[in-house]
């Protein structure tokens, strides 16, 4: 079973039981919490490290993702996909608001010379000037925040993004999760994406995978857009 796989499993039982702890800073500084391996187990559970290490890929196309990229991993936990990123990119930051993670992402990845971490409020990237990042990305993560949180951090993203940069993220899609105050509708999800000069969602089971372009910027004479979206599926 794949890390997605298991994060759902995971999030499925306890939301129906509730309000999804995983909504809560508390849940993920106690996952936090001791060793890198019991931090990795509470994350996913069921993972050794080994197997964590080996599913750091990303759910969007690599190719989007180059040399020259100053990139931002947006609530990156512990760095589970910096390894693999950081080697494509000049830059890679990571930013979460639980300083727990945060400290464990610099354990995790201690070996990544160009990788930095950063805490954050949990709303905002105010650290940030506008117009740092060539791509933001957020794996697996929206489904822990409740909406008027997603809608904070996309804002944000098109914000922090150079004029044609790219954002990726998975948004929990309300047929999956019914009732959950995370769960987005697809006119919701465009909704979510509405800062942004251009956007694609492409349906899977539980989530909708999500492409968007930032439009230009002052001082971005000269600098090409990336290619709008193309058709959602």
């Amino acid at each position: 079973m794949g890390l997605a796989s298991r994060v759902l499993r995971r999030i499925r039982g306890t939301a129906a039981a509730g309000r999804d702890p995983a909504l809560t800073k508390e849940f993920w500084e106690g996952a936090a919490g001791g060793s890198v391996e019991k931090a990795v187990h509470a994350i996913c559970d069921g993972y050794d490290p080994a197997q964590f290490a080996r599913s750091g890929g990303v759910h969007f196309d690599e190719s989007e993702l180059g040399a020259p990229h100053v990139v931002l991993d947006l609530a990156c936990g512990m760095g589970r996909t910096c390894r693999h990123v950081a080697g494509r990119v000049k830059e890679y930051h990571g930013v979460d608001f639980v300083p727990g993670m945060i400290a464990k992402a610099r354990e995790y990845n201690k070996g990544v010379q160009n990788a930095t971490f950063h805490i954050n409020d949990g709303r905002t990237l105010g650290g940030f000037a506008d117009a740092t990042f060539d791509v933001v990305y957020s794996e697996l993560a929206f489904q822990h925040m409740p909406r008027d949180v997603q809608m904070s951090y996309a804002a944000e993203a098109e914000r922090v993004l150079k004029g044609g940069g790219l954002f990726f993220a998975q948004l929990p899609r309300a047929e999956f999760y019914p009732g959950a105050e995370y769960a987005l509708t697809e006119d919701e999800a465009r909704g979510l994406l509405s800062p942004f000069a251009s956007a694609d969602l492409v349906r899977t089971e539980a989530y909708w995978l999500a492409r968007a372009a930032a439009g230009r910027k002052p001082g971005d004479a000269g600098r090409r857009d990336a290619p709008a979206p193309g058709p959602a599926s």
